[in-house]
């Protein structure tokens, strides 16, 4: 029973430590597909050096800075809730990471030759945790808030946002405010 528990434990923490990215992730769809009709393109429909849009059309400005917002918001709920504000530049560094994860993966399926909102499995779902994990670690915010995460930290963090990441796409998708179910 202790073995459970303790387990229990360990997945309430992974979840909690993902939570700012996860969030962050999903802001964007919801912000610009939902609440505004014309969001700006963060690449400003530039074209990198093969000619292809930098990112493409389902990256915006709005959408960036709202995934930003919505990891620094749950950072700031933590915050209240274990009185550290350390938690805050938690939620930051994670959401900044996701929406840089997010612009990585955007980056490079736009190379391939994939089109936005094209699904492109795994890096789809794991892109945004591995870059909120990096800025996380870069910036010691895990450690600022008593929480140092390792290899298996990091390995149990993919396995949520690869399990989490398809099943909420799916509920959008059925909701339709996402395109594809992936």
């Amino acid at each position: 029973m202790v073995g459970v528990c303790a387990l229990i434990e360990y997945a309430v923490r992974v979840m909690m430590l993902s939570l700012p990215a996860m969030v962050a992730n999903a802001m964007p769809l919801i912000t610009c597909r939902s609440i505004l009709r014309n969001p700006h393109p963060i690449d400003l429909n530039k074209r990198f050096l093969d000619g292809k849009r930098v990112f493409g059309d389902n990256k915006s400005v709005e959408g960036f800075i709202s995934g930003v917002v919505a990891g620094f918001l749950v950072g700031l709920t933590y915050s209240y809730y274990f009185n550290m504000t350390a938690w805050i530049l938690y939620g930051l560094t994670s959401g900044l990471g996701a929406m840089c994860g997010d612009l990585l993966n955007s980056f490079i399926k736009r190379r391939l030759g994939l089109r936005p909102g094209q699904p492109f499995i795994p890096l789809d779902q794991l892109s945004f945790i591995i870059m909120a994990f990096a800025l996380v670690k870069a910036f010691k915010a895990d450690v600022m808030v008593g929480q140092d995460l390792g290899t298996v930290d990091f390995v149990a963090g993919l396995a949520l946002a690869g399990v989490l990441h398809p099943l909420t796409n799916y509920v959008a998708y059925l909701l339709g405010v996402k395109e594809t179910p992936l």
